[in-house]
């Protein structure tokens, strides 16, 4: 076990909370991931726990930006949910990694059919007042892709989503749009598509993800399929 959560173990046996908050910025970036990532499995294992762990996870935040390692680690909404309290302070839900993503473009790109995200996000901006939230879905990250758009482009899942995710998705893409006032990077979505088609060269992309990318870039799926059919002859 790393010294690091040996000692926020005993800290935390000790009810030493303030101090848990001030060690923390004493940390290496990867060693602060991990005790964040140690409190949110331990309050997996511990339901009755689980407020009280998720507290100070949300304490630490307050006072400190999140490490940027643990972005790369945030692939479902069990985990976004636990984070979510302490992701409102601090620009936790901008704070970009080194490939400039953000919790919402490792959240989309990486989610699996099973824990779709888009509901429980739209949700955080219909009820919850956070800029920042709102920031983040229409943040770029180094090769020009939202989060919206990382779904769309980088995720494998080619089936059609349940009505109420979809539905969230949907308005989400509006959401990016007004943010960035119309302005997409077609060039950088496209050539991502066009990736995402050539990693399976024998399974095509599906109607429906065409369908997605056609909503995404507001124009007609015939257009998708044009471009991607002359580069992939």
């Amino acid at each position: 076990m790393d010294t690091c959560i040996s000692q926020l173990n005993q800290q935390m046996q000790q009810h030493q909370l303030q101090a848990i908050v001030d060690s923390f910025a004493s940390l290496s970036a990867t060693q602060q991931a991990m005790q964040l990532q140690h409190l949110y499995s331990s309050a997996q294992r511990m339901s009755v726990k689980y407020t009280y762990l998720q507290n100070i996870a949300t304490r630490i935040l307050t006072q400190h930006s999140l490490p940027t390692p643990i972005i790369s680690q945030l692939n479902n909404t069990d985990q976004l949910s636990f984070f979510t309290p302490g992701l409102k302070f601090n620009h936790g839900f901008t704070q970009q990694n080194q490939q400039q993503q953000n919790v919402l473009h490792r959240l989309f790109s990486e989610c699996s059919e099973a824990k779709l995200p888009f509901n429980y996000v739209r949700s955080l901006m219909l009820f919850e007042s956070n800029e920042n939230l709102l920031q983040a879905l229409a943040q770029v990250n180094d090769i020009g892709l939202t989060p919206v758009a990382s779904y769309i482009a980088n995720n494998p899942a080619q089936h059609s989503l349940p009505k109420h995710e979809l539905s969230a998705l949907l308005a989400l893409m509006e959401v990016e749009f007004k943010q960035n006032q119309g302005n997409i990077n077609t060039a950088a979505f496209l050539k991502a598509l066009l990736t995402l088609c050539q990693t399976s060269p024998n399974k095509p992309l599906s109607d429906y993800k065409i369908l997605l990318s056609g909503a995404y870039l507001r124009c007609k799926t015939e257009q998708v399929e044009r471009y991607l059919n002359q580069r992939l002859q």
